[in-house]
Parts: C-alpha cells; structure tokens; sequence
C-alpha cells in the first residue's frame, strides 16, 4: 500500500455518492467543480474533520477533555493523512483580486519553483 498519498474510501457525507479517491501527498492538489458536487463535503467535512480528530488524540487526556468532541467523519476509511492546513472560504480583504494563492503567497512560489509542470485531473 502506498503511503505517499491519502486514500479515502467510501466517503458519503452530504451529497457525496460513496466516493473512492486517492490524492497524492507532497503536491498541491486543487479541487474544481460546479456548486453542490460534493468539494467542500469531501475536504471540510471528511478529509480535515478526520485529520483533526486523529491530531486531537495525540493530545493528553487534559487538554482533550477541554476541547469539544470530534465525530468521525461518514467514510469507511481513510489511511495516511497528515496535520492539515486549511485556509477558510471566507472573502479575503476588501480587493477582489486577493485570493488563496496570493495571500498564502503560494503564487510566487509557484511561480518561482515552476510547480506547474506537471498538471493531471481526476474527476470525482
């Protein structure tokens, strides 16, 4: 089994439709869609509720039991994940042009690393 990427098996929060996906790790990894097409129930709700909760157990017993409870996600399985980083959907500023990318500065370094190179697509 590779562990280089987070595998999800049989994700069915919200709308999702019992969803087996593979993602790879050490890349940046963009999901698109049309509204409604599960995105956000898959990464919000299922890939970082359970990496939270998995980060919460490596906490003593004191300092979980001052945190609110987590619930495992509606999934069978999900291996390898890792401390998540997430950036919230809310409106960034007061200038339209502020985004995800610019303000993480993930743009430049992009840019600078010629991340784009390789570029695939998978669709859910």
């Amino acid at each position: 089994m590779r562990t280089d990427s987070i595998i999800v098996k049989n994700a069915h929060a919200n709308n999702l439709k019992h969803v087996d996906i593979e993602l790879p790790k050490h890349s940046l990894v963009v999901f698109t869609g049309v509204s409604g097409s599960g995105k956000s129930s898959l990464l919000f709700d299922t890939i970082y509720t359970e990496a939270q909760r998995q980060l919460v157990e490596t906490f003593s017993s004191f300092a979980r039991a001052r945190l609110p409870k987590l619930s495992r996600p509606d999934v069978d399985e999900i291996k390898h994940l890792s401390t998540p980083i997430v950036i919230d959907q809310k409106k960034m500023g007061n200038n339209l042009r502020s985004t995800v990318g610019t303000a993480t500065e993930l743009a430049t370094y992009i840019a600078k690393n010629n991340c784009m190179r390789e570029f695939k697509t998978t669709n859910i």
